[in-house]
């Protein structure tokens, strides 16, 4: 069993760094780029819902959208509704700088997993049950 908690562990740290690599082209880095994703997939999102979708503490996803903000990729924009309330909104170069990281980070996982797309769905679906079994777990031990 720890040798598959390895593996994952080892995977999830070289596709990490695979997108690090990527968004560096672009001058982000790779928690910026799932910031920007982030901001783009949740409209009107503010800082404290980020952190949580991230798992980040506040004051770390705050230090990240202050770089966006500084490198003109994200704007924070007052709520009409709140006043008090901030959201945060992709520019349309963050846009870009996200479409672009995207592209090319994709061309790399394509070009590394050259498996067949039988072996994706096997791969997936395993991942799926071994989550659902996890998150079993986690909500018995929280009862």
């Amino acid at each position: 069993m720890h040798e598959i908690v390895e593996s994952f562990r080892e995977v999830k740290k070289a596709f990490y760094q695979l997108l690090s690599k990527q968004a560096d082209k672009y001058g982000i880095t790779g928690i910026q780029f799932k910031a920007l994703k982030t901001i783009q997939d949740n409209p009107q999102i503010g800082i404290t819902e980020l952190a949580d979708l991230m798992r980040l503490g506040n004051s770390t996803a705050s230090g990240v959208i202050d770089r966006l903000v500084k490198a003109g990729l994200v704007e924070r924009k007052r709520l009409e509704s709140d006043r008090r309330s901030v959201s945060l909104e992709v520019t349309e170069q963050g846009k870009e700088v996200y479409r672009l990281t995207d592209l090319q980070y994709s061309k790399a996982i394509a070009a590394v997993l050259e498996n067949s797309e039988e072996d994706f769905e096997h791969l997936l679906q395993t991942h799926r049950k071994i989550i659902a079994s996890l998150e079993k777990v986690r909500e018995e031990t929280n009862e």
